[in-house]
């Protein structure tokens, strides 16, 4: 067959060549091709359920932390010392009327705080004195809770999740045994248990010391919240991850907490629409999950379909695995845009050989043509005629036309054309070098003579008597040379390279020289500027002119969202994790305590027209802006979203349209620390 092509004349050998050229080619891009598409969808999804399950830790921590800290404001306002010391449990009658405040809401939860299921009051030998929801029962002693034996040791508050028996729980609560009677429900893919119906719940368990006005320990004050049949803490998860987002009617994600392998909390949904709460987790996730204590990631068959899925234990604290929390994304979508891209990779693939066929065809009789006339051409213009014009009538053999190609390279009209390029580059490399050192001595050479302008003034100044007519006038000669002197030194310090390198900043310093760049500027006149810079803030490792980069955007964004004028307001202050400070904290604020004990918080205000509630969630994506077109890139907010992120902060946005909009910028303090450090966030115990 080789002997047989290479007997067919060039052309065809051309066509043919292509031809198997674009084919291996095709062959191996499309398996390539696929391959990646395939493995970069499922490395995005499992990336993303991997954030997921930290966000959704976090959320579980939080709930921990707010039950401390709803047990700890109780006892504080309750004054348990008399009932602890007396044994008198009349004056706590109105401690059930305190924590039964409000209507209950759907699924356990009382609207504006969180619902306790437990409430008692317990010595210092661990005997109860009181049950808030059970006052006829008292006087055994829950020494066998390890959050309330080791509160009463270490006499210090403590929190955690555990499991307690139905009738332990019951004692507690009678409400609680619906809530309870959970059936176990195998479902195909199901790991095996022999119990058909659970005999403990899965408990957040917080307990608080109890202390008299002198000082000495009295007992402590117990609450707890069954996450059994409780889906609030599910529920805010899908809500803040997933924002009930949909594909084809189905939701896109979940949330669950397991107890061991169970699900008692879910936001899952059987074929029936209901909860699925009694379904199993699979064999192969449980014993890596809860047996092993890993982290499981990967594709889980999760009641009725197929889930990217992600698995952490949950502690209790005796550091015992009790039970597992879970979040999980809707495998078709991606399955789907896999498949799509696939199709429409393969699509193009095919296309691009057919077009390729038909041009190496085409090429192949060309390429003949062509090199019939390269080679006179080549001779010609060896022999100096460097104006010589290809004819299309010139005919010659193929045999010839590498000699013609050398001839031609060697030619002078290549020689004379790359003398040309090199002239051309060494003339536009001298004319650079000449700007480059221009503008390195417009510096020195506008500040000379404002230097001149500056000395000779205050000379005159100090001349002149204060109440000459004069004075004034020269005095704001000098006012307004100073002035330009520091806008020319500000210019040329934003203007240098950024470092990249990370150092203690002021961030007040900060804002005040990136304000000073655009104050005076035609764009903010009308625009009233108001600045709440709090004093002595800690400092933050971070690039100066990064951070000036971000807060310019803001400001110059801000003054396009005010062209009929307004007010720009600048605030800094410090926000800490600890209770002192801690008690007025915003949901954003706490969440992000939970990454930075300390943390510095920049608000920008300004009341321009806002942002429209649709577009608020897409405003840090790349290209997208709101501005008229030819106005905007839409990448200053994204470059300036990246910028934060890099220095381990967060920006949070709130904007009503007509009524202005806030930028919050959240960035880790330095070197700071306080000594009522909050010992209860070393307590939770989620994996």
């Amino acid at each position: 067959m080789l002997r047989y092509i290479f007997k067919e004349s060039l052309q065809k050998r051309l066509v043919l060549g292509f031809l198997a050229a674009t084919c291996i080619t095709g062959i191996v891009a499309t398996f390539v091709g696929i391959k990646i598409i395939s493995r970069n969808t499922m490395d995005e999804a499992q990336r993303r359920v991997r954030q997921d399950i930290n966000t959704a830790r976090l959320i579980y921590e939080y709930n921990m932390e707010r039950l401390a800290f709803q047990v700890r404001s109780i006892a504080l306002r309750s004054h348990l010392d008399g009932a602890t010391s007396s044994g008198d449990t009349l004056a706590l009658e109105d401690l059930k009327r305190l924590i039964r405040a409000g209507a209950e809401g759907k699924d356990g939860q009382v609207p504006g705080g969180m619902w306790l299921d437990m409430l008692f009051l317990v010595d210092a030998e661990g005997t109860v004195l009181y049950r808030a929801f059970n006052p006829t029962v008292k006087g055994d002693n829950v020494l066998w809770d390890p959050v309330i034996r080791e509160c009463l040791d270490k006499k210090t508050p403590l929190s955690s999740t555990e499991l307690i028996s139905s009738e332990r729980i019951e004692r507690e609560n009678p409400l609680l045994s619906e809530r309870l009677d959970v059936v176990i429900v195998e479902t195909p893919r199901s790991m095996e248990t022999g119990d058909k119906q659970l005999s403990e719940g899965m408990v957040l368990r917080a307990a608080y010391p109890v202390f008299d006005a002198q000082g000495d320990f009295r007992g402590a004050l117990v609450g707890g919240v069954l996450l059994n049949g409780d889906y609030a803490i599910v529920d805010k998860i899908k809500e803040t991850v997933y924002r009930d987002e949909k594909y084809k009617n189905l939701d896109m994600g979940f949330a669950t907490i397991f107890q061991g392998g169970v699900r008692v909390s879910t936001n899952v949904m059987t074929k029936d629409s209901k909860r699925a709460t009694g379904t199993t987790v699979s064999r192969e996730v449980y014993e890596k999950v809860v047996e092993d204590g890993e982290d499981w990631t990967g594709r889980a068959f999760v009641v009725n379909d197929w889930y990217l899925s992600s698995y952490v234990p949950v502690y209790s604290i005796d550091n015992t695995i009790i039970g597992m929390l879970y979040v999980g994304i809707l495998e078709a979508k991606y399955r789907d845009m896999k498949l799509l891209a696939m199709w429409i990779f393969l699509g193009i693939t095919t296309l691009g050989m057919i077009v390729a066929f038909i041009i190496s065809f085409w090429m192949g009789h060309t390429i003949i043509e062509r090199m019939r006339i390269l080679k006179q051409a080549a001779e010609t213009i060896a022999t100096g005629d460097l104006d010589y014009q290809l004819p299309r009538s010139k005919s010659s053999d193929f045999g010839v036309l590498d000699k013609a190609f050398n001839d031609m390279v060697r030619s002078l009209k290549d020689r004379d054309d790359r003398l040309k390029r090199t002239l051309q580059q060494l003339t536009q490399t001298e004319r650079l070098i000449s700007l480059g050192q221009i503008a390195a001595g417009v510096a020195h050479e506008m500040n000379n003579p404002l230097g001149g302008i500056l000395l000779y003034s205050n000379l005159v100044l100090e001349e002149l008597p204060e109440d000459s007519p004069a004075w004034e006038n020269m005095n704001k000669i000098v006012y307004q040379t100073n002035r330009c002197k520091e806008i020319v030194q500000n210019l040329l310090d934003f203007a240098r390279t950024p470092s990249g390198e990370m150092m203690p900043l002021d961030i007040n310093d900060v804002l005040w020289t990136s304000l000073s760049l655009v104050k005076d500027q035609s764009m903010f006149h009308g625009i009233e500027i108001e600045t709440s810079f709090t004093e002595g803030l800690p400092e933050v490792n971070g690039d100066r002119l990064r951070l000036e980069q971000v807060f310019l955007n803001l400001f110059i964004n801000a003054s396009d969202s005010m062209a009929e004028g307004g007010k720009l307001t600048v605030a800094t202050k410090l926000i800490s994790r600890f209770p002192s400070d801690a008690a007025e904290s915003t949901e954003m604020e706490k969440i992000c305590l939970l990454a930075s004990p300390h943390t510095i918080k920049i608000t920008i205000s300004d009341t321009g027209r806002g942002i429209d509630k649709t577009y608020q969630a897409h405003i840090f994506e790349p290209f997208f802006t709101t501005k008229d077109p030819g106005q905007g890139t839409g990448l200053g907010l994204s470059i300036a979203y990246g910028i934060v992120r890099k220095h381990d902060g967060f920006v949070d946005v709130e904007s009503e349209p007509g009524r202005g909009t806030t930028f919050s910028i959240f960035l880790p303090a330095k070197g700071f620390d306080n000594p009522e450090r909050d010992e209860s966030a070393e307590d939770i115990k989620v994996g």
